[in-house]
């Protein structure tokens, strides 16, 4: 999770995110980034936050749903390439492409270009998508980032949480299909310009919620009650655990949950002194972290691996695998709260 949630570092949800080690600054859910839940960085937490949501900086983090503040035209450089046909892309799908313009790259609208037709099924809205990626910088040409020869990232394709752009570039297209997108770095100082390739290697539907075998609760934790299918969790009573500890409601029937991959989730956070919710991903699309790579606060990386993927699994995450000393004061977490997550686990890879 990062510093509020679990999310990536250039969107604003768990992929606004938490704190890479638990002694880090305030940030935004479980990655460690600055106020509520990143709702944008997803893609990120990715960023892996995709950039959540998770990627880093840049990449699919820059495609989230966010604010815009373009920067003065002034500062731009010297435009070359004004549409994706100006941009040349080569190389089999699966390989990382060579892809060459002449910067700067400036368009007039966020755009994609289907580069090569896969034959694989439709992506529909909704889905997970697993794709790899090269993003490079339209304003000289250099690469950003790449996932080619690392994991790949898995996104939601949905228009609520991707900009237009990155949406309509997957809804609709064929796995094994390869897209190239341009995108307006709205949000960065100088106005800049970024063409992404992916290639998309696999869609699927995956669950709203946990689905599995109820278990029985433990003693010590506290009640969560479901309304309107969404899980709620009852203000703590007593003394807040001093060690990490793990609850099973819902034991799912998927595959376990190993270091490295990246867990598509829904979840609720609240401060155990007060029953506070400081964050939570219900009401919107699932969200996607990497675990057990210290992107998210340590507690979600500890108490999630070894978990089976359908389980609704409740942390208790003492202040030393949370947000540490310092807290988290954009959320409302100081260096001694307690915090307690319920985790929907929707899928891993």
């Amino acid at each position: 999770m990062t510093d509020d949630l679990p999310e990536d570092t250039t969107t604003d949800s768990p992929a606004d995110e938490m704190p890479d080690e638990a002694t880090d600054g305030a940030t935004d859910g479980l990655t460690g980034s600055g106020g509520d839940r990143p709702r944008n960085t997803r893609v990120i937490l990715i960023a892996a936050i995709v950039g959540v949501l998770v990627i880093a900086g840049v990449g699919i983090g820059l495609f989230l749903r966010g604010d815009s503040s373009k920067a003065d035209d002034a500062t731009a450089p010297k435009t070359r390439s004004t549409t994706l046909d100006d941009v040349k892309v080569t190389g089999a799908f699966g390989e990382k492409p060579t892809v060459t313009f002449k910067p700067a790259y400036v368009g007039t609208e966020e755009t994609f270009k289907v580069i090569s037709e896969g034959d694989g099924p439709v992506v529909t809205e909704g889905q997970r998508v697993t794709l790899d990626y090269v993003a490079y910088s339209g304003a000289d040409g250099s690469e950003l980032d790449s996932t080619y020869g690392q994991s790949p990232q898995s996104l939601t394709a949905s228009h609520t949480s991707l900009t237009k752009a990155l949406a309509d570039a997957l809804v609709g297209q064929h796995v094994g299909s390869r897209v190239m997108v341009a995108g307006d770095q709205t949000q960065a100082e100088t106005a800049a310009w970024v063409i992404f390739v992916f290639d998309i290697r696999n869609a699927e539907t995956i669950p709203t919620s946990a689905s599995g075998t109820d278990q029985a609760p433990k003693s010590g934790f506290p009640t969560v009650t479901v309304e309107n299918g969404v899980p709620k969790i009852a203000k703590p009573t007593g003394t807040a655990p001093t060690t990490l500890e793990t609850e099973v409601l819902i034991k799912g029937d998927g595959p376990v949950v190993a270091s490295g991959q990246t867990v598509t989730m829904q979840y609720t956070g609240i401060i155990w002194a007060t029953g506070t919710e400081f964050d939570s991903s219900w009401g919107g699309d699932p969200v996607d972290f990497p675990i057990g790579t210290g992107q998210v606060i340590s507690g979600f990386d500890e108490g999630l691996i070894g978990q089976t993927v359908g389980s609704r699994v409740v942390l208790i995450i003492p202040p030393d695998k949370g947000y540490g000393s310092t807290g988290n004061s954009q959320a409302g977490i100081s260096g001694t709260d307690t915090l307690v997550f319920v985790v929907d686990i929707l899928a891993a890879s």
